[in-house]
């Protein structure tokens, strides 16, 4: 962890997030992934980003790319993430090998997530980080995927589980432990008053009073327990020398990218994104929560706890806080 020569101001919400003063790890809600990353060398390492093609998902993967890592651009428009991919793979010294690739991933397909960890299985021998970044913020209506469960849940927390699942046997052949960040919010505390409504997430009934901004939220919600549980998993593995694998679940902050100014939740969205307009960061900015937790060596010690944004902004008691 840093250490301060006097303790660092203490930052309460929402003035230390706005004025950017310093939190526990040493940086705060205006720091970069540059600013993070300052030194880094991720040679070797290979990291897959969902989502990749834009905003928080692109900062990320660049940023790894920038310090020299082997990075897997996994997003539905592969198209948008191939034109990244080759401009970044031209900065490259003549005769170099690629270390960016375009992958396509259909969250919203449970058969292309399997084809795209087929494609990772087939091509790597390992993953040392994997960014679950991708996620869709549902409209006013109830949407379906083609595998019959609700758009937001399986996108944003489903099928993100299923690569985990699929692509675990590669994280635990990294010496020196891979790691798996899950992009939540702060809104899963907006979600049904049980917490996760099953009812509402698959089966013939499920659009019968659905609530498109609590189904966003119990999404995020259910990433969040998915971080624990997995972590909880990992440590008991991990002692019994079988793998050393560490999940983190982080909100980047309030931020406005495409997918927020496609789809607000309905009015309820809306509100609450004119609400947070104080409170928006820059895409960079709300990228660096995100490359702390993937690539940073002090964050080992918030492994499995939920990190909102004021663990970047807000010095208190040195611990993050849990959902």
């Amino acid at each position: 962890m840093k250490t301060f020569p006097k303790p660092p101001q203490r930052c309460f919400w929402p003035i230390g997030s706005i004025r950017g003063w310093i939190g526990p790890t040493g940086f705060s809600s205006k720091s970069t992934p540059e600013e993070v990353l300052k030194d880094a060398d991720l040679s070797n390492k290979l990291v897959i980003v969902t989502g990749a093609n834009s905003g928080i998902g692109k900062e990320t993967a660049v940023a790894a790319f920038n310090h020299r890592a082997h990075v897997i651009f996994a997003s539905r428009n592969v198209k948008e993430a191939s034109e990244i991919t080759k401009e970044l793979n031209r900065k490259l010294p003549k005769g170099s090998e690629p270390r960016a690739f375009a992958y396509k991933l259909d969250l919203s397909s449970l058969e292309s997530v399997f084809k795209f960890c087929l494609e990772v299985k087939k091509n790597f021998n390992r993953v040392n980080v994997l960014v679950n970044n991708a996620g869709i913020m549902g409209g006013d209506k109830f949407e379906r995927t083609v595998d019959g469960h609700e758009l937001q849940f399986q996108v944003n927390y489903l099928a993100h589980a299923m690569i985990v699942r699929e692509l675990f046997p590669l994280m635990r052949k990294v010496v020196g432990g891979a790691r798996v960040v899950n992009v939540s919010s702060h809104v899963h505390f907006f979600t049904y008053a049980q917490g996760i409504d099953f009812s509402k997430v698959t089966g013939a009934s499920a659009h019968v009073k659905s609530d498109t901004a609590r189904n966003y939220g119990q999404s995020k919600l259910a990433q969040i327990i998915f971080t624990r549980d997995m972590q909880a998993l990992s440590t008991a593995s991990r002692r019994a020398f079988e793998s050393d694998i560490l999940f983190f679940s982080v909100h980047p902050g309030a931020i406005e990218t495409k997918g927020s100014l496609k789809h607000e939740n309905g009015w309820k969205g809306r509100f609450l994104r004119r609400f947070s307009k104080p409170f928006l960061k820059t895409v960079e900015q709300g990228a660096s929560t995100t490359c702390f937790a993937a690539f940073h060596k002090d964050a080992k010690f918030f492994a499995g706890y939920y990190w909102p944004i004021v663990i970047f902004s807000k010095a208190r008691n040195n611990r993050a806080t849990a959902p």
